[in-house]
This record gives C-alpha cells, structure tokens and sequence, in this order.
C-alpha cells in the first residue's frame, strides 16, 4: 500500500492513503519525554485526523516508550471520543509495543475511548496483518 507523507516531527510520522482513506501513524516516544511535549504531539496528530478524515487509523506503537500520565489520558479521550464521532472513524488497528508500561497506557486510553464509541479496534504485532484487518 503507498502512503503520502502528511506530517512528520521527533516523535510522530503520518501518512495517508488516499484510496482506502487509512492514516498510518508512527510514534516514537522515549520514556523520558516530558508531558507537554507529549500533549502537543497529540494535538498535532488530532489536527492531522481532523483534516483527513480517515475511515481506518493504522497505529505503530512498537517505538512508543512513554508512559501517558493518567491526566493526559483523560485530556486525550476528551479530546479524541468527540473526533472519532465528527469523521466518523471506524476502525483502529495498533501495532503493540513489546514495552509493557507503556502498553498499559495505550490501553487504557483505549479502553477509554471505545467505550463511547462505535468504534473498532484490534491489535497487532505486524503491519500485514492489521492492513488486511483494516481494509475489510
């Protein structure tokens, strides 16, 4: 699948695909990272997602080692439940990281969101697999 390079900083790479309108996201996040950094990362990420639209969201995790303090968790499922209803995203597939910390934390924001939403989200450990889940 080809991908246009949409965005690109430190700690976050978007591509898009046009055809299956699927937003490929790359973090790369040390463990050391401070939290406002971080907060503007993702505010950068939801104004990519806001401008493109995506039906599906792929999601690299595998280099993302910061653990998301519970406070940015929150500010982060405020600001994504209300997105993920205006584009009408459907599915998000995450590639996992091996870190389990930092897991934990992808996993609750998760949890977190999908709870409001009719959204479908599986996990991964390869690209292959979850673009195949994705274009369903």
């Amino acid at each position: 699948m080809e991908y246009e390079l949409v965005y690109k900083s430190e700690y976050i790479t978007n591509f898009w695909n046009a055809p299956n309108k699927i937003l490929r996201t790359i973090w790369t996040t040390p463990i050391s990272m401070p939290e406002e950094e971080y907060r503007q990362e993702v505010l950068s990420h939801l104004e990519i997602t806001e401008k493109f639209g995506p039906q599906g969201m792929l999601v690299d995790t595998k280099n993302a080692y910061y653990n998301v303090m519970p406070e940015t968790q929150d500010w982060i499922n405020q600001k994504f439940v209300g997105l993920v209803a205006e584009i009408g995203l459907q599915k998000m597939a995450w590639i996992v990281s091996e870190d389990f910390f930092a897991q934990i934390s992808f996993d609750q924001f998760i949890d977190d969101a999908t709870d409001q939403q009719a959204l479908k989200i599986q996990y991964f450990t390869t690209e292959d697999e979850a673009l195949e889940w994705l274009i369903q």
